[in-house]
């Protein structure tokens, strides 16, 4: 509307000015003044076309490289050709498939999708859903070697907050990252990633209880728990067992369970599917281990107790073979 009344006003003041010049002896025809101002308006008229249009395409290329800086900034690659420097400066994107996931306050698979890919950042990002970090993550990037077998694999090591940790282990699996493990640390709690790929984490429960498991990722970026083992410092009472809903309470009546550890070893990760064996050693009022008739006789009595209860015991060169027959079976690298 605004160009029609531009072009309407120029057509008025083109018939004044024929009319001023025949006013001052100027003797115009119909013609020539109908002429001039079809001439005048076709002139304007394109020129005015001429502009809108450039206005429009230099519009449309600007909103088209924006789009294009936009989408740039949101669109990390996925594919081959990208190295474990574009994942640590976020320009590449890691793969969630559900495996590796170790359970923990913060678990990936509370806030990733399987199958999507995500950048640390997000990953990152996405665990305060769980937990409001207020703090920037501290993030450090080390290269490993799962398997010895001269294929470098990414350690990230990212701790959120002073009370929480994320440790992952990014592997290239056909030109693709892929998370091949991830395990969450709290203020309680530890983690420590070999070279090689073994893993060790632990903490503590309560003041008496603490624990301790091994697993390792291999060559091939599959994620493998080797067993673990909770030791109980002094029994009071009763050693509780406990299993889904039900508890068996193993009695400590008759010997020095105050100077008494209870080791429970267990091959499965998932508590709820633990098929546990047990060893027993005494220590004196240091926390030192002991070995003494008193001692030894005590071990007897209590582990009897887990036997009738139905539990396998072992003394320590027997926990050694088992662990060793594990090792052999799922091909840990690690010394025991």
């Amino acid at each position: 509307m605004k160009r029609n009344k531009h072009i309407a006003g120029i057509i008025t003041a083109a018939m004044l000015a024929a009319t001023l010049m025949a006013g001052c002896g100027a003797n115009p025809t119909g013609d020539s003044i109908e002429k001039e101002t079809e001439s005048t308006v076709e002139s304007v008229a394109e020129k005015e076309t001429e502009s809108t249009a450039e206005n429009v395409t230099e519009k449309e290329e600007n909103v088209s490289e924006s789009e294009n800086v936009s989408e740039a900034e949101s669109a990390a690659p996925v594919s081959s050709g990208s190295s474990y420097d574009d994942v640590e400066n976020g320009t590449t994107k890691v793969k969630y498939t559900g495996k590796g996931d170790v359970p923990g306050y913060l678990e990936l698979s509370q806030v990733l999708t399987v199958g999507e890919s995500y950048t640390i950042s997000e990953i990152c990002e996405a665990l305060k859903q769980i937990e409001d970090f207020q703090d920037e993550p501290d993030i450090t990037y080390s290269m490993i070697d799962c398997g010895s077998d001269g294929e470098e694999e990414l350690l990230v090591e990212a701790q959120l907050s002073a009370a929480f940790g994320l440790d992952m282990i990014i592997k290239d699996i056909d030109g693709e990252f892929v998370i091949c493990y991830d395990q969450s640390a709290t203020e309680r709690s530890y983690i420590s990633v070999s070279a090689d790929g073994t893993i060790e984490s632990g903490g503590a429960s309560a003041a008496n209880i603490h624990n301790m498991d091994y697993a390792f990722v291999d060559g091939a970026g599959e994620y493998h728990f080797f067993y673990g083992v909770t030791e109980t410092l002094s029994v009071f009472d009763t050693y509780d067992i406990y299993v889904g809903d039900s508890v068996t309470s193993i009695s400590a009546e008759g010997i020095d369970a105050e100077h008494m550890a209870v080791l429970e070893y267990y091959f499965e990760e998932n508590y709820e599917e633990r098929n546990s064996f047990y060893s027993f050693y005494t220590f004196d009022d240091s926390y030192n281990e002991v070995d003494t008739e008193e001692g030894r006789a005590d071990i007897a009595e209590f582990g009897a107790r887990f036997k009738d209860a139905g539990y396998l015991i072992y003394d320590q060169d027997g926990i050694n073979a088992v662990l060793k027959d594990r090792a052999e079976e799922i091909g840990y690298p690690g010394q025991l």
